[in-house]
């Protein structure tokens, strides 16, 4: 690791390859063997890590052109692919169908719009499945429940799939209800919700389901050591939860951001000063928010409480110290009151379990700072080196237009 922080320079994160597939092994061998796992490529859409575990047997979920472009552009066979997201463009929607992605519709006004963007016809029907927003709030990190942008309520899903229109084949349901569901027992309560949510749906409209994508919430740590909990138990009761989909013949789909690519990814960012202040040590570092953590305001990813590693001073004597980003503002905290072996400038410390929401999911545009490299390993192997692109490009005008519509005369 500090040979790579001394070619490539810091802030540095480094994207094991071979982790990305132990852990959608490891996923896989809780699911039923015929459920198919899409991965969330809203937790990392970096090219390699999408063909990674692409190539381990997963489809992809994305709710972006860009992200739609990623999943279709790795080299790997892609999989199912599910296009979600509220206010999808008209843009978003053609592409999306053309792709031959499946659409998680958000509304009848959404289905209406796709249905005159693309036309669709007897012999081509438009497939979609419904996104629904069950009331209830899991045991979440983050709850979907608070996000009423989201999905059709219950009752307007049954009326949606009973007419949904000429041309539309509605396939089943999609529901996601939390990230980071803290237990088994905790996402078996939320799958087995989901099966009731469905079955009503199904018995009220008469429209049996043939998808139904049952959402994730498989936890693990952010930016701190460790992994997610043992995920055993979920092969033994899981069957009995999915028993009502199986037997009305319905495809399980799950999903999965952070379980999959967090543990992949660390982070390598060097000691720039160290300052003692009131009674607090400040270790201000090249890496802030405008690499990790900037989307913390939304509960889903970094707190201040990061916890760190001294890579050049391991056995130090452990100190808790402040650290902070280069940012000229004083939101740019990493951590606060974290413990560390003793940093001093010049140090290279590491932050682990960063492979998701971390440069995308970060402040990347702000100051206009030069973006942190990205490498690709493959165990000891390096791969490829990335970064994001950001700034400013021009945007060409096709004719000259004032702010003002012009009045014509009449």
């Amino acid at each position: 690791m500090r040979h790579l922080a001394t070619e490539l320079s810091t802030p540095l994160l480094v994207h094991d390859r071979a982790v990305l597939r132990r852990r959608a092994g490891e996923l896989r061998r809780v699911l039923p063997a015929d459920a198919v796992l899409l991965y969330s490529l809203k937790a990392n859409p970096l090219p390699p890590v999408v063909a990674a575990l692409q190539a381990a047997g997963c489809g992809s979920e994305v709710s972006s052109l860009g992200e739609l472009a990623v999943a279709l552009g790795t080299g790997a066979p892609p999989g199912p692919i599910l296009y979600t997201g509220p206010g999808k463009s008209v843009a978003e929607l053609r592409a999306a169908v053309d792709a031959g992605a499946i659409l998680s519709c958000e509304s009848a006004v959404e289905v209406a719009r796709v249905r005159e963007a693309v036309r669709p016809g007897p012999t081509a029907p438009l497939r979609v499945v419904v996104r629904v927003q069950p009331p209830s709030r899991p045991a979440a990190g983050l709850s979907m429940s608070d996000g009423r942008q989201f999905g059709f309520l219950v009752d307007e899903a049954i009326e949606f799939c009973r007419r949904p229109g000429a041309g539309v084949e509605v396939l089943g349901v999609h529901c996601y209800l939390g990230s980071q569901l803290p237990t088994p027992d905790d996402l078996l309560a939320a799958f087995a919700h989901v099966v009731d949510v469905v079955g009503n749906i199904a018995a009220e409209s008469g429209v049996p389901p043939r998808i139904v994508d049952v959402g994730g919430g498989f936890p693990w740590p952010y930016a701190t050591p460790g992994q997610g909990p043992d995920l055993t138990s979920l092969a033994a009761g899981l069957p009995q939860v999915l028993a009502p989909l199986a037997a009305a013949g319905a495809e399980v789909w799950f999903e999965s951001g952070r379980g999959l690519v967090a543990a992949a990814g660390r982070l390598l960012t060097t000691v720039r000063d160290v300052k003692h202040r009131a009674g607090t040590t400040v270790v201000v570092v090249d890496a802030g928010v405008n690499v990790l953590g900037g989307m913390s305001g939304l509960g889903r990813v970094l707190r201040p409480s990061t916890q760190l590693r001294n890579l050049s001073n391991p056995d130090g004597p452990r100190t808790t110290v402040d650290v902070v980003g280069p940012l000229c503002t004083p939101l740019d905290r990493l951590a606060v009151n974290s413990t560390v072996a003793a940093p001093s400038v010049g140090d290279l410390l590491c932050v682990e379990n960063v492979g998701a929401y971390a440069t995308t999911a970060a402040l990347s545009a702000f100051l206009s700072r030069p973006p942190a490299v990205e490498v690709v390993v493959d165990g000891d192997e390096v791969v490829e080196a990335w970064s994001l692109a950001t700034g400013h490009v021009p945007v060409a005008l096709s004719a000259p237009l004032r702010v003002a519509e012009p009045v014509r005369a009449g």
